[in-house]
């Protein structure tokens, strides 16, 4: 397949490699670990994503996607962890192998195919792992106004079954090793996340610009939220332990980050695995949901507006279907509550059913606001430290994670504003 052959609009737009590969040393080490894979070799680089710089690796015969960390001294030793990515991708490759019947094929969760991983930093700079090319549709825009109301609903239903199908695949059949993530009933995934990422945060909010000196900064209203996100992990966590609930978490799952079919409204891929855990499925249904957690932005010019990364701020809080064109999102909880006790009953050790409403989603809207807040907070860390691999990071990002900030406070404020004071230590969170 030729470069001019692949389809107008992949979604993940093709730019100039800001970060380049040192193809002398990458071409040999392909060829000698990737079955049929032969130079010569041209490299793209995607625009859009902010972390891990991804690659569009095309020879004569077929296109492969390379990711890899970041090169130089990173914030946390624990983020671009390239190996986590290639072992989740990989195990879930063996698990679609072992559904044959046409019933067991119904859960099959559609990932690329992974063929090498390389943790040398002699050969590219940083580890990097190399991945199948799947060509379709990916909509940076929520609202998918290129499309007709119909086809919006199926794929954004179909976005939601595939969710369910991640969610409830029994962790025993993944067969990952324990240094993977620890299994949510050991360590359970609400209250590790915020005490991880907060700590996270204020290592980002420390970081200097190379040209000012100047700090990035906490997010807005980081010690008022604070006490809310602690009690609150807690009782969610609580809640999932007594049910027995625990999955695969992907940890960033969103629109953008699903490959369409060309033609169809159907999910054939899922990308971007380098949050993946073990943990609550409320966290991705959660991220998946968020632009109906937070009203329209009326004045984007506020927030940086013109720049690519700006689909982040499409609010649908308070939108009918005639208004946004898409489900509301009533509708696409009952379907995600419909698929996650479907796959309870045929293919998952877990034992909860779900109902709607749905336990702790208000304080998980608000969480996942305020994580949105502390990774944008980090694009800016990076960016003033020179590390960002997107093309649009700027390190003058402040108003957009204390813009996220502000919104998580006021999923909050609604919250208790619904129920007396009396009542809110025994409400649905």
């Amino acid at each position: 397949m030729s470069s001019s052959s692949l389809p107008k609009k992949v979604g993940q737009e093709l730019g100039d490699v800001r970060s380049p590969l040192p193809l002398d040393r990458l071409v040999p080490y392909l060829e000698a670990n990737i079955k049929g894979f032969k130079g010569p070799l041209k490299v793209k680089q995607f625009k859009f994503g902010q972390s891990n710089p991804t690659y569009l690796l095309e020879t004569t015969s077929k296109h492969y996607v390379l990711r890899r960390a970041p090169s130089g001294p990173l914030l946390s030793p624990t983020a671009h962890r390239i190996d986590r990515e290639y072992l989740i991708l990989a195990a879930l490759n063996t698990y679609n192998t072992t559904l044959t019947t046409a019933a067991s094929t119904s859960r099959h969760v559609p990932v690329p195919k992974v063929y090498c991983l390389c943790m040398d930093k002699e050969v590219v700079g940083a580890g990097f792992y190399v991945m199948e090319f799947i060509s379709g549709r990916v909509f940076q825009d929520v609202r998918m106004t290129d499309s007709s109301q119909s086809e919006r609903k199926e794929c954004w239903k179909s976005a939601i079954n595939t969710l369910t199908r991640l969610s409830t695949i029994p962790l025993s059949a993944l067969n990952l090793p324990s240094t993977f993530a620890p299994l949510p009933e050991e360590k359970p995934y609400f209250p590790r996340q915020v005490t991880s990422l907060l700590r996270v945060s204020a290592a980002q909010s420390r970081a200097k610009s190379k040209e000012t000196g100047k700090q990035v900064g906490e997010i807005w209203g980081t010690d008022e939220l604070k006490p809310w996100f602690q009690r609150g992990a807690r009782e969610v966590a609580r809640w999932e332990s007594e049910r027995n609930i625990g999955a695969v978490v992907h940890g960033d799952f969103k629109l953008d980050n699903l490959i369409f079919h060309p033609t169809e409204p159907k999910v054939i891929g899922i990308l971007d695995w380098e949050l993946c855990t073990l943990g609550s499925p409320l966290a991705d249904l959660g991220n998946m949901l968020l632009p109906f957690s937070f009203p329209p932005v009326k004045d984007t010019t506020l927030l940086g507006g013109g720049r690519t990364d700006m689909s982040l701020m499409i609010g649908l809080k308070g939108l009918s279907t005639a208004q946004s064109g898409l489900p509301e999102v009533q509708q696409l909880e009952q379907w995600w509550i419909q698929g996650m006790n479907n796959g309870i009953g045929s293919s998952s050790s877990l034992t909860s059913t779900w109902e709607w409403p749905i336990h702790g989603m208000s304080w998980v809207r608000s969480w996942i606001l305020f994580r949105l807040a502390i990774i944008a907070q980090g694009i800016a860390a990076r960016a003033a430290l020179g590390q960002a691999s997107s093309a649009d990071a700027r390190a003058d990002s402040r108003a957009i994670f204390d813009f996220f900030g502000k919104m998580a406070w006021e999923v909050k404020r609604d919250f208790e504003a619904v129920l007396p004071e009396q009542q809110q230590s025994k409400a649905k969170l």
